[in-house]
C-alpha cells in the first residue's frame, strides 16, 4: 500500500468522522435546549471551545496568525455570525421544529446561500450545473417545510429559524474566504469563536442560563458536552486534518454525509417520524447540494479554509 493511498483512506476516516461529530449536533442540540436557554448553551459551548481550539493548536505547534487593526472587522463578522447568532437561530429552532428539520434545511441550504452571496460579493461564476442544484434545493425545501398544509405554527416557525440559520452561515461563509487570505484555518476559527463568546456571556447572563446549568440533568450537560468537544472541535480538527491530505474540493463531497447522519440519528435517539414528503423532499435537497458542490472543475464548491463550508450544527 503507497502512502498516498494511506493518506487517502486515513482522509476519507477522517472526514467521516467529522460528517458524524457535526450530524450529530442536531440530536445534542435538541437534548441541551430542553434544560437550558439557547445563548447560556452557545456561551458554555464556545467558550470551552476557544479553550480546547487554543491548546491544540499550542500541542500541535501551530502558528497562529497576527491580529492587526485592519483584521478586526473581519474577526467581529465571523463571532456574530457563525458563533452568536447562528447558533442562536439553531438552538431556538430546536425549541420549535425536529431537530430532523434543521438536519436537512441547514446543510443543505446553507451552500446555497454561500454560493449566491459568492456570487453578488465575490463575483464567483455558479454555473450552469450550480443554478440548477440552487433551483432543485429550493423545491426539496418547499417539500420539507411543506407550508401549503400539515404543518404547526410552531414547526413553522423554527423551520425559518432555520432557514434564516442557513443565510446567515452563507454570510460567515462569504466573510470567511475574505478571512483565509489574512489567518490559517486554525486561527481564523479561534479568533471567531473567541470574539463570539465575549458576544454571548453577557446575552447568557440576561437570560439567567447559569442557574438552569447547574440544575441541569446529566444528559443535557453530555449534549453539551457534545456540542464542545465532538460538534466543535474534534470535527474542526478532523476537517482541518483531511483538507490537508486530499485538498478542499474533494473534501466538500463528505458534506452530504451531515444532513444524512443528522436525519438518521435525529430518529433513531429522538424518536421522531419521518413523513413522506420530509423524506423525498430531504433527497432532492441532497441532489441539489450535491449538483453545486460539484458544479464543475473550473468552477469547484470551494471550503473556506475554517471549513465553512461543511460546518453547520
Amino acid at each position: 500500500m503507497t502512502n498516498v493511498n494511506r493518506d487517502e483512506r486515513a482522509a476519507y476516516l477522517m472526514l467521516t468522522g467529522m460528517a458524524v461529530c457535526f450530524g450529530g449536533t442536531w440530536v445534542a442540540g435538541a437534548v441541551a435546549v430542553d434544560a437550558a436557554p439557547p445563548f447560556t448553551i452557545a456561551a458554555v459551548r464556545f467558550g470551552v471551545a476557544s479553550i480546547l481550539l487554543y491548546a491544540w493548536a499550542r500541542l500541535t505547534r501551530r502558528p497562529l496568525s497576527r491580529i492587526e487593526r485592519r483584521d478586526w472587522p473581519t474577526i467581529i463578522g465571523l463571532g456574530l455570525t457563525a458563533i452568536a447568532g447562528y447558533n442562536w437561530l439553531f438552538l431556538t429552532g430546536l425549541t420549535l421544529a425536529p431537530a430532523s428539520d434543521g438536519a436537512i434545511i441547514v446543510p443543505g441550504l446553507a451552500p446555497v446561500f454561500t454560493a449566491v452571496l459568492a456570487g453578488a460579493v465575490l463575483h464567483e461564476r455558479l454555473g450552469l450545473r450550480g443554478f440548477i442544484g440552487l433551483v432543485v434545493a429550493a423545491f426539496g425545501l418547499f417539500l420539507v417545510v411543506n407550508p401549503t398544509g400539515g404543518t404547526t405554527e410552531h414547526r413553522l416557525l423554527g423551520d425559518l429559524l432555520f432557514i434564516a440559520g442557513a443565510a446567515l452561515w452563507g454570510v460567515y461563509s462569504v466573510i470567511a474566504r475574505a478571512a483565509s487570505r489574512r489567518f490559517n484555518a486554525v486561527s481564523a476559527s479561534l479568533y471567531g469563536t473567541a470574539f463570539g463568546t465575549v458576544v454571548l456571556v453577557p446575552a447568557a447572563l440576561l437570560e439567567g442560563g447559569a442557574s438552569s446549568i447547574a440544575s441541569a440533568p446529566l444528559e443535557a450537560l453530555i449534549g453539551i458536552a457534545y456540542l464542545t468537544v465532538f460538534g466543535t472541535v474534534l470535527a474542526f480538527v478532523l476537517l482541518n486534518l483531511g483538507v490537508a491530505r486530499i485538498g478542499a474540493a474533494r473534501a466538500s463531497a463528505f458534506a452530504l454525509l451531515v444532513p444524512i447522519i443528522g436525519v438518521l440519528s435525529s430518529v433513531a435517539l429522538l424518536g421522531e417520524s419521518l413523513g413522506p414528503l420530509t423524506l423525498v423532499g430531504g433527497v432532492v435537497v441532497l441532489v441539489g447540494l450535491w449538483l453545486i458542490e460539484h458544479r464543475g472543475a473550473s468552477q469547484p464548491a470551494q471550503p473556506s479554509h475554517s471549513g465553512a463550508a461543511v460546518e453547520t450544527g
